[in-house]
């Protein structure tokens, strides 16, 4: 009895609606890791290029999501298909953070070329260590 629940179900969407929700969240999965790669290296036109279908992308499987909602219970298909989506959730803030810091970093170094303080930014030296910055050793002495 469950199986033909679960037939009729899985029938109101059609194969090929199926396969292109599956296929949306694969390709999600692979532009948030093409996201991160052009945001390690710094290469901000490359993650700029990567925004437009990734925006389409997340267009299309809201529209599926929207859909599947409705019904009760769940898809399995759609159950199926969960645990890579929330596995691009944890990629998409991992993207978040990594810009923030960089967003930060830069924040800090044009701070350090103006003269101002900038209390809260490591600078780093030219072997890529952490800079002592100069009366920082005698505010952490008091």
């Amino acid at each position: 009895m469950n199986d033909s629940l679960n037939a009729t179900r899985d029938a109101s969407w059609s194969k090929a609606s199926i396969d292109a929700a599956q296929e949306d969240a694969s390709r999600l999965g692979a532009l948030l890791q093409l996201e991160f790669e052009a945001l390690k290296s710094r290469d901000l036109p490359a993650f700029d290029a990567l925004q437009a279908e990734r925006g389409d992308v997340l267009t299309r499987l809201a529209q599926v999501a929207d859909g599947v909602s409705a019904q009760v219970p769940l898809p399995d298909w759609w159950n199926a298909l969960l645990p890579g989506l929330t596995q691009c959730k944890q990629d998409h803030l991992r993207n978040i953070q990594l810009l923030q810091r960089q967003m930060q970093a830069v924040k800090g170094a044009l701070q350090a070329l103006q003269g101002e303080a900038a209390v809260s930014v490591d600078l780093y030296d030219r072997l890529g260590q952490v800079s002592r910055r100069h009366g920082v050793g005698a505010y952490l002495a008091a």
